[in-house]
């Protein structure tokens, strides 16, 4: 799946204090030299600009200014060329136009360097009618080169002093403990620059990765000790196998990763053959990938802001659990009313904290979490909060208040807010419910102290309810470090001579442009099917009737016809001989040849898909049939990794979960043996995943321990 030019595996390199293992990143990333190619003496222009923004936080290496109409520029001796260099750059930063960039590249790798950065868009072809795009990928990979671009605003890297920038920022003599990879140049810029002292390690705008890919700075990021999170805006995956990866180290090093998918809905998305097909979209599947490989995923810049900088602070609490004090009743009402749509858990205060909290609250305040505190008016902030912050089952102590400038107010809860983070070990939340109204030199105060603070009510609580299901996540995953992981693979597999069978078969109706609708095929992988028989001879399908008996159903069984039912190919309630020969008169005028027979099954219908999704690859569906995935979407997304466990509890979150579980009078399924049967159709969709593109079973019949697939479609690659 893995699409554009071939990228080095990523490293396993584990952190070891402050010191660092080499990273194949280090020459673009952290360079001990640079060439600029396009270094300009002429006042804002940007191979000036690159310059200064270069040496602006005291980059300690070695820089080489390229042009060859000069012999110095700002008083630094300039070369005519790369070849004029006393040794190989580790990095050339790219001051060009486009037209220049495949040139200049050409050059560097000749020249020995090892990476390259390339701001401009690398638009248009060159004289042989290539693109300027594809020239560039193949001569990095040719010389081996990792390249930032093109298409970027560059990056900054604190640790190493050095902002590889033509648009420098002020601000960023300390770095910080957030690692930002963006796709978007502008929100990069935007991020970067913040007023909320968000520190960060590096900060990388991705652009189009010609040569080097998010994962592989992502691998960059978690091999450097100073980082806790990592925050994508991402507009693809162009690496899926090595993002995939790169996000399992993150989370096994304890590394929060936060994404804000950019363009999810996926506009122009072609039209899919299968029901289950047509209901899944690129957001679909990103969310699933994102919750299976513990990702944040965030859906504004401001949330993503919050969530960083709650995620990247130094202390980290026991378990996901807060208590919030205010001093608002109607701010209170508030909080528990946006709470309600996220995953935030309030702390279930114990018996001691309730009465201590009683002895300092006016009379008539209820001793509660949330808790209001002002009653009175008289000061019990500190005394309130720190009386939470000590009970056990308080993981983070959360005060959610208004600082505006210059009010006494302010200063109150400013000293209760640094009495109670003085008086514990755990993390300390300030929460403005007016974002606009929160005092910046205060807030930065607190920021410089360790002390997050959020901004504004919505986006506050999405990032504390984020905040608490990654602690949970990796209190999971200290529990069960060696939890072994199940797939479809586990399940048994037809002979080898079997597989290649079907897959000339696939490759068959695929030259004739058609479908298989093949029955013997889920015999092949254990799918249990209704009884049924695909004859053009009338005298076979009347003695399949006298055997099976009756209530039959009859079906146009033409490889060309995808789906039946629109066209009135399916007839229902067959229940004589007399209405069999009918349905057959009748199937026979619409496409005169085979006409399917099969036993009428009773039971809950469930639809089984599988699509390739153009970057993750294959992508399950499972749900309920009829009314439910027509109208109701009742769908639930599976990967193929995906354990008995993860599949039995997507049935259950079905709307329609009860029906399985013996609701309106209905056997209720037996669930073990209906995820076999998933499991054996993830097997089946896998072993011949390369010459399929969908596949559907619509419906599976359930009733109680009985289950048959009554209708399929394969449509081949």
């Amino acid at each position: 799946m893995t699409q554009g030019i071939a990228t080095p595996i990523l490293s396993q390199n584990i952190n070891n204090g402050n010191k660092k293992a080499p990273h194949s990143l280090d020459c673009l990333l952290q360079p001990q030299s640079i060439a600029i190619v396009g270094a300009s003496p002429k006042l804002g222009s940007f191979g000036n600009m690159l310059h200064r923004s270069v040496q602006s936080l005291g980059y300690q290496g070695e820089v080489y200014l390229i042009n060859p109409k000069y012999p110095e520029i700002n008083g630094i001796k300039a070369y005519p060329s790369l070849a004029a260099l006393p040794q190989a750059p580790d990095c050339v930063a790219m001051a060009i136009a486009d037209t220049a960039l495949a040139k200049n590249l050409e050059l560097a790798g000749m020249a020995g360097a090892g990476s390259a950065v390339m701001f401009g868009r690398a638009y248009g072809t060159n004289q042989t009618g290539s693109e300027h795009t594809q020239t560039i990928a193949d001569i990095a990979k040719e010389y081996q080169m990792q390249i930032c671009g093109a298409n970027c605003m560059g990056f900054v890297n604190v640790e190493a002093q050095l902002q590889m920038t033509g648009f420098p920022f002020s601000g960023l003599e300390k770095s910080g403990h957030i690692g930002l990879i963006s796709h978007s140049g502008s929100t990069w810029s935007g991020i970067v620059g913040n007023l909320r002292h968000m520190r960060f390690n590096t900060a990388i705008s991705a652009g189009q990765e010609l040569a080097t890919g998010v994962a592989q700075y992502m691998d960059y990021l978690i091999s450097q000790a100073s980082t806790r999170v990592i925050a994508l805006v991402l507009e693809t995956v162009r690496q899926p196998e090595l993002f995939l990866a790169a996000l399992d180290k993150a989370r096994a090093a304890g590394i929060a990763v936060l994404a804000l998918k950019l363009g999810r809905s996926e506009k122009g998305q072609y039209f899919a053959q299968s029901h289950s097909g047509a209901l899944s979209g690129s957001a679909d599947v990103f969310d699933l990938i994102f919750k299976r490989h513990g990702v944040i995923a965030v859906h504004s810049l401001d949330e993503l802001m919050d969530t960083a900088e709650l995620l990247a602070a130094e202390r980290r609490p026991h378990n996901s659990a807060i208590a919030l004090g205010c001093d608002s009743g109607g701010e209170r009402q508030l909080i528990v009313d946006l709470a309600e749509k996220t995953q935030i858990q309030f702390a279930q205060l114990g018996a001691t904290t309730l009465q201590n909290l009683e002895a300092l609250l006016s009379p008539g305040v209820e001793a509660i979490n949330p808790l209001d505190y002002w009653g009175d008016g008289q000061d019990v902030m500190a005394d309130t909060l720190i009386t939470m912050a000590q009970d056990p089952m308080v993981g983070t102590v959360v005060m959610a208040t208004n600082m505006a400038e210059g009010q006494d107010f302010m200063y109150d809860c400013c000293r209760a807010l640094e009495k109670t983070w003085q008086s514990t070990n755990k993390p300390v939340v300030l929460m403005g419910n007016v974002s606009a109204t929160m005092s910046p030199i205060e807030c930065n105060r607190f920021r410089d102290m360790g002390l997050p603070v959020l901004m504004g009510t919505p986006n506050a609580l999405l990032a504390l309810s984020h905040y608490g299901q990654f602690i949970e996540q990796q209190n999971r995953l200290h529990q069960n470090p060696n939890k072994a992981i199940e797939n479809c693979s586990a399940t048994a597999l037809p002979s080898k001579a079997s597989i290649q069978y079907w897959q000339d078969v696939l490759h068959d109706t695929a030259q004739a442009k058609q479908t298989l609708q093949s029955f013997e095929l889920l015999k092949e992988f254990s799918i249990p099917i209704a009884s049924s028989l695909s004859t053009p001879d009338w005298s076979q399908a009347l003695t399949f009737a006298s055997q099976v008996g009756y209530p039959l159903v009859a079906k146009i069984d033409a490889a060309d016809v995808a789906h039946k039912s629109d066209m009135g190919g399916v007839i229902l309630n067959i229940a004589n001989d007399g209405q069999l020969a009918a349905a057959w008169q009748e199937l026979q005028k619409k496409v005169p040849g085979n006409i399917l027979i099969q036993s009428q099954l009773q039971g809950t219908e469930i639809i089984l898909g599988m699509k390739k999704d153009f970057i993750f690859g294959p992508i399950f569906t499972v749900g309920l049939g009829g009314i439910f995935v027509e109208i109701m979407k009742d769908l639930a997304l599976l990967l193929p990794t995906d354990d008995s466990a993860t599949i039995q509890q997507a049935l259950l979150s079905l709307k329609g979960a009860a029906l399985l579980q013996g609701a309106r009078g209905k056997a209720p399924a037996d669930l073990a043996q209906l995820v076999l049967i998933i499991k054996s159709f993830m097997t089946m969709c896998m072993s011949l995943q390369h010459h399929i593109q969908e596949v559907e079973i619509n419906p599976l019949l359930v009733s109680g321990q009985k289950m048959a697939a009554v209708d399929f479609l394969m449509i081949p690659a």
